[in-house]
């Protein structure tokens, strides 16, 4: 169950970086044509500006190639670590490399301390925020490290030029042409601070994505026994529900089965008895999540509901004929498709009861099944059973019909014996919708 969570928060970060990844390529593969195309039209309008475009020429058409392969390669999924890890160090040096093609493409003339002066901290800014799309934080530490390393390059690089000027003041590195130490302290502190920010972001957004992929594989393993909202409030819930105990609390308990399945099997391959008992059991669990009951257990061909768990609700009885009914309906066309098909059609039964049941978990604390327990489970069972004599096929106890707040038609039946119990049941036949 673990590796199964962990391969799928996997499979959704690296398709998140393969994404991210083809975004990044995009982004600079435009920009770099766009700035291709910007140059020559400078220098062909104003060839006074000075400088040589030819310089950066090479550079944007070498980083244009680049970007197009790699966003070739990126169809091939399984080499996403591998250029990830290229465009992590092309992110990083895209700081120093633009300082030094701006420098040399438009000012060669100029003192080396201009290279202090670019916008190399902000451009690193830029690199660190388009690495974080990728949720990996190594990317983001590669690249701040590339910007680190590109300042203090610069900076030791115009430090020991015998053209540079020292600044006096701390202002004076960013007013004038001189070289300041207050200003490379900030920016690198600037850059430093943003990478571990950014790489804590990073790394808590990829366990964050591995934690909400654990929280809906376990709503979705409840959402096979109880309806959408149920599962939710149990996964909500917290520890305080998985324990073993219950309490007991008015509900109302649905069985349904299909009669003589046993004899329309003979003879069918076992895979098509079990297409055609999923095909079944699929649509009915269908019209139990959407009257809001809970699926308690399969009983073989049948099935076991429950309505007003695992919280108690003023309509129980109420949901579970509305289940009822709707089941018939569900079957009605079912049996619609298999007449079409040539195939016979399926017969259910139905009973419905309510009253006071323990409704919990049973078992141990490693071991657990939500179920509910008393004796109004087992008349709800005997009352399906008393289909096959009474030949209805939706029988209630006047225990439901008592608590429904909506209207029904019924046939009285009166007081049934049913099997097991000492006392005869008064029934009711409900009549399925026309």
């Amino acid at each position: 169950m673990a590796t199964a969570r962990t391969d799928l928060a996997t499979t959704l970060l690296r398709e998140r970086e393969a994404r991210s990844l083809v975004v990044l390529l995009a982004v600079v593969l435009a920009s770099f044509v766009v700035q291709t195309i910007n140059l020559w039209l400078q220098h062909l309008v104003r060839p006074d500006l000075g400088g040589e475009p030819n310089i950066m020429t090479v550079f944007l058409v070498a980083s244009t190639l680049s970007a197009a392969v790699l966003l070739y390669l990126l169809h091939r999924r399984r080499w996403i670590d591998g250029i990830g890890v290229v465009v992590a160090f092309f992110a990083a040096s895209f700081a120093a490399t633009l300082g030094v093609v701006m420098w040399q493409g438009y000012a060669p003339d100029a003192p080396v301390v201009l290279l202090t002066k670019l916008p190399v901290t902000v451009a690193g800014l830029v690199a660190l925020a388009g690495m974080a799309l990728t949720l990996r934080p190594l990317y983001v530490v590669i690249t701040g490290a590339g910007v680190l390393l590109t300042q203090l390059v610069f900076y030791l690089v115009a430090a020991h030029d015998s053209a540079t000027l020292v600044a006096a003041r701390p202002m004076d590195s960013y007013l004038g042409p001189a070289l300041g130490r207050a200003r490379f302290a900030i920016e690198g502190l600037l850059v430093a601070s943003a990478t571990a920010a950014t790489a804590l972001a990073t790394h808590l957004a990829r366990r964050t994505v591995r934690e909400a992929v654990a929280l809906q594989r376990t709503r979705d393993h409840l959402s096979r026994y109880f309806s959408p909202e149920v599962a939710a409030e149990i996964a909500d819930a917290g520890e305080g529900f998985l324990q073993p105990g219950g309490r007991e609390q008015e509900i109302a308990v649905l069985f349904a089965d299909l009669e003589g399945f046993t004899r329309l099997c003979a003879g069918m391959p076992a895979t098509e008895s079990f297409a055609l008992l999923a095909g079944y059991h699929d649509r009915m669990v269908a019209e139990i999540f959407a009257a809001g009951g809970t699926l308690d257990k399969f009983t073989g061909d049948g099935l076991m509901a429950t309505f007003g768990t695992p919280d108690p609700v003023p309509d129980a009885a109420d949901r579970a004929v509305r289940a009822a009914l709707a089941m018939t309906s569900a079957l009605a066309a079912l049996n619609r498709d298999r007449t079409a098909r040539g195939q016979p059609a399926l017969v259910q039964r139905i009973g419905i009861h309510a009253g006071p049941a323990l409704v919990g978990n049973v078992g141990t604390a490693q071991r657990l099944e939500y179920t509910v327990i008393g004796d109004t489970v087992n008349v709800a069972s005997r009352i399906e059973r008393a289909c096959k004599t009474t030949g209805r096929p939706i029988l209630i106890s006047a225990a439901v019909l008592q608590r429904l707040e909506t209207a029904v038609v019924t046939e009285s039946l009166g007081a049934v014996a049913l099997d097991g119990q000492p006392h005869p049941t008064e029934l009711h036949a409900l009549r399925p919708h026309e």
